[in-house]
């Protein structure tokens, strides 16, 4: 299930950028990234973590999980993203038996692949774990240490802005 998220064309019409331009940038061809921004192929997390990094917000901002750009953190790192996903589960006190029942079109067996880092987490996927848990995406795929998604700009930020 691919989602559309609409802040990724937004911030490429923001920016006064063409699909074309954001699939070379991207390293894409330039027939599957209009695809991706209509929601109609699924995002890999890989390329949802570009586009943060090239416009520098948080990836909890692109989904619309948050309104507050933040900036890109680090590289997205699959093997954190398991770890996380799995202590996140355990702070619950789920099995992956009941977090899979919780999550619509996630078997436990799909799951435990996530957990165990032998099947990379769709977008879609991990966006629900994030909407269902409250959780920020930026942390879930090891960009910040940050668990909470932060929902305004934060105090010290309008401080200095000032």
């Amino acid at each position: 299930m691919a989602i559309k998220f609409k802040r990724i064309s937004d911030l490429r019409t923001d920016n006064d950028l063409l699909q074309r331009e954001i699939a070379d940038i991207l390293g894409v061809n330039r027939n599957t990234y209009p695809h991706w921004e209509a929601g109609l192929y699924e995002m890999p997390l890989e390329i949802i973590d570009k586009l943060a990094n090239y416009y520098n917000v948080s990836v909890d901002y692109l989904t619309g999980l948050s309104n507050y750009k933040g900036k890109a953190g680090r590289i997205y790192d699959a093997k954190i993203s398991a770890k996380r996903i799995y202590t996140m589960r355990k702070s619950k006190k789920l099995s992956q038996e009941k977090m899979s029942e919780m999550m619509p079109g996630m078997s436990q067996m799909k799951l435990s692949r996530y957990e165990n880092a032998v099947t990379a987490v769709p977008l879609s996927k991990l966006y629900l774990i994030a909407k269902t848990f409250n959780i920020s995406m930026d942390y879930l795929m090891g960009k910040t240490d940050e668990i909470d998604i932060i929902k305004r700009v934060p105090e010290t930020t309008k401080n200095e802005t000032n």
